[in-house]
């Protein structure tokens, strides 16, 4: 577990707190961010609340950010917080963001051509079902969504086949038992609380969170026939739904593994003064059984940020892993740099905490991600994104 700052020693002159091999190179005030992708000297970011969807930002100069363009919402009842990148094709996706229900129409996600990155050109709308998509995977061939399916409870995997971007096919479902309901399944005793909440893509396998029922693994070696390897539901003894598992491409230890995070809710309730959303380490070298080896949280008193009421605790991971440390939100606590090359027994290996957007008690550090450079981008939930180096 992380150990209490020194605030004398650990205040930027930007305001932030970081840890000394961290520099703070920039931010620019915007709304609030959800998902950052970065390709070459352009950062993408996803927006919140709208009514902006997706800024393509130019960060060719990491001290000097500026957006060259946004895509704007045209339905007041949509999101558009999370944006990924392939060469000149940029998915966005478009889910209900909570008001009006009856007649959204809205729901699935968009294609568009960035080869004019001050003009993105949309190529066309794929529609799924209900409130929409929420978050993706994406490789060349293939779109991996989590969104509502007719029939089915909560959000289920839906695959498509996008070579040709103007044209998506449905390749396959995939579902945890008990969400198929329209199919005769006995609905699960959570609810719409048992759902995908995303997959990410290794190879022949999907790692994926399952909101209120913990992390899978799913064989897509057919990848119109997607089947169920493993799963393990961490609650309880945890408090808060199940986000992100991410499969690390290179073994540690001898054995291969994934790493994960719990994501901390708006609003705890009854399990304030709890434990936190926390950070996971599993062994997966058995296709067929996940394995524990540790749990870590950051502690309270490594942030000026906390108390009752503050969302602190774990969020996101930079989805891309080149050397044993994890790149990972903490809301409150800012981003937490965590070395778990022994994954039985994690280190910080750095932090940066940004001060609060305009009005807000606390930052929401909300996703990361790293350019080729090795400079390190964050995006506050409610306001703000933030270019950073760490010296290693």
């Amino acid at each position: 577990m992380s150990e209490a700052i020194d605030m004398d020693k650990t205040a930027t002159g930007s305001g932030a707190y970081a840890s000394s091999n961290i520099t703070h190179l920039s931010k620019i005030d915007v709304t609030g961010a959800g998902q950052v992708s970065i390709q070459g000297q352009y950062a993408y970011l996803g927006y919140m609340y709208g009514p902006e969807g997706t800024s393509i930002v130019d960060i060719s100069d990491p001290r000097d950010p500026k957006i060259i363009s946004t895509v704007m919402l045209e339905n007041d009842q949509s999101h558009s917080h999370k944006v990924r990148v392939i060469d000149d094709i940029m998915v966005v996706n478009s889910e209900w963001k909570g008001t009006i229900r009856e007649g959204y129409e809205d729901g699935g996600v968009r294609i568009y051509d960035i080869s004019d990155k001050a003009n993105p050109k949309l190529i066309t709308f794929l529609k799924t079902f209900g409130k929409g998509v929420h978050r993706f995977d994406m490789d060349e061939n293939y779109l991996y969504l989590s969104t509502e399916v007719e029939g089915f409870t909560g959000n289920i995997l839906a695959i498509y086949d996008f070579k040709n971007p103007a044209s998506p096919d449905l390749v396959s479902h995939w579902w945890m038992p008990g969400q198929n309901t329209a199919g005769g399944e006995t609905p699960h005793p959570k609810g719409k609380e048992h759902r995908l909440h995303h997959a990410l893509r290794f190879e022949d396998e999907l790692y994926a969170g399952f909101w209120g029922s913990g992390f899978g693994t799913i064989d897509i070696s057919d990848i119109t026939k997607p089947k169920t390897m493993a799963t393990y539901d961490v609650h309880p003894p945890a408090l808060e739904p199940s986000h992100t598992l991410l499969r690390v491409p290179f073994p540690v230890g001898g054995r291969n593994i994934a790493l994960a995070t719990d994501e901390e809710r708006t609003n705890r309730g009854d399990d304030d003064g709890k434990p936190h959303a926390p950070f996971y380490v599993f062994d997966v070298t058995d296709r067929s059984e996940m394995k524990l080896l540790s749990t870590y949280h950051v502690a309270e008193e490594a942030s000026p940020y906390h108390g009752d009421g503050i969302r602190f605790g774990a969020h996101q991971l930079r989805e891309t892993i080149d050397y044993t440390l994890a790149y990972v939100t903490w809301f409150a606590a800012g981003l937490r740099i965590l070395d778990f090359s022994d994954p039985e027994n994690i280190t910080e290996a750095g932090f940066f905490i940004p001060p609060p957007g305009k009005n807000q008690a606390s930052p929401l550090t909300n996703d990361v991600q790293m350019d080729d450079r090795g400079l390190i981008y964050t995006t506050d939930k409610a306001r703000g994104f933030d270019v950073i180096e760490m010296k290693r």
